[in-house]
């Protein structure tokens, strides 16, 4: 989302096109496959290929890491931010239940790395705190893509809400995969909200003043979230079970040209 951006210049609108295309390709090995361990055996070649990127004896087959490779080396993008890709999808696959907060945390950080330290790498910072920021923004947009998918992915039989949470509020998870909801389903998903909405500010308080307007695509993919957070509270959180809300590509670029001019601010 980052590459749509109207004032990166070429060079790192291609290698966030770059980036967000191999999440895509990454991504697409776990919904499109059926088969578990055909899945992981997929993510295991995409592992092998990866190093490649970073061994100059040797090129990778798939031409999109072919063309990632420049950028690997331009931006000085590391191995293992890289592979936080497939190492999210892995946990995906092999992992039923995230037990805590803690762990879906960590999960998202993982999940939203490109959205994460990869475009704030992309972007340039000065301040190495800046990267404490871009952690904060791959995990809050990953929550947040969790978060408003909770109804789509129980169709698929995927439950993303921590035990922890669910025994908390009282809500079996058998009920929300069978798309259940009810007023502890409704109070647990307030409280989420609530929690993920404080996450905003804490993401900002980590932004150096000497990077922000390096860092303004990343600001204004929190603003993208935290509109879709809006969205799906006005609209009411007992019909997040029934259809997905997300905001219109015209309302980003919006939102992308006020946050260029204005800054982001959640209010």
């Amino acid at each position: 989302m980052a590459f749509r951006f109207p004032f990166l210049s070429s060079v790192q609108r291609h290698a966030l096109i770059a980036l967000y295309a191999l999440q895509q390709e990454l991504n697409d090995v776990v919904e499109d496959c059926s088969d578990a361990n055909v899945a992981l055996t997929t993510l295991r070649w995409w592992e092998r290929q990866l190093d490649k990127l970073y061994n100059s004896d040797s090129v990778p087959e798939h031409p999109l890491l072919q063309a990632l490779k420049p950028f690997i080396i331009r931006y000085s993008l590391p191995l293992a931010e890289i592979l936080a890709l497939p190492d999210a999808l892995r946990t995906q696959l092999t992992q039923a239940r995230f037990q805590d907060m803690e762990q879906l945390c960590h999960y998202s950080k993982q999940a939203g790395m490109v959205q994460g330290r990869l475009t704030s790498r992309v972007l340039g910072f000065s301040a190495e705190q800046t990267l404490d920021f871009a952690d904060k923004v791959g995990e809050i947009c990953q929550q947040v893509t969790i978060y408003s998918r909770i109804g789509a992915d129980t169709r698929l039989g995927k439950l993303y809400i921590p035990v922890e949470l669910l025994q908390q509020f009282n809500v079996p998870a058998h009920l929300v995969l069978n798309r259940h909801g009810g007023v502890e389903f409704t109070a647990l998903m307030n409280s989420w909200l609530a929690t993920l909405k404080q996450q905003f500010n804490s993401a900002l308080a980590l932004l150096p003043s000497a990077d922000n307007r390096r860092q303004r695509p990343s600001l204004a993919m929190l603003a993208v979230a935290w509109a879709q957070l809006n969205e799906i509270e006005q609209d009411g959180l007992q019909n997040i079970m029934q259809y997905q809300l997300v905001v219109p590509r015209p309302r980003q670029q919006r939102l992308f040209w006020k946050t260029w001019l204005c800054g982001f601010r959640p209010v």
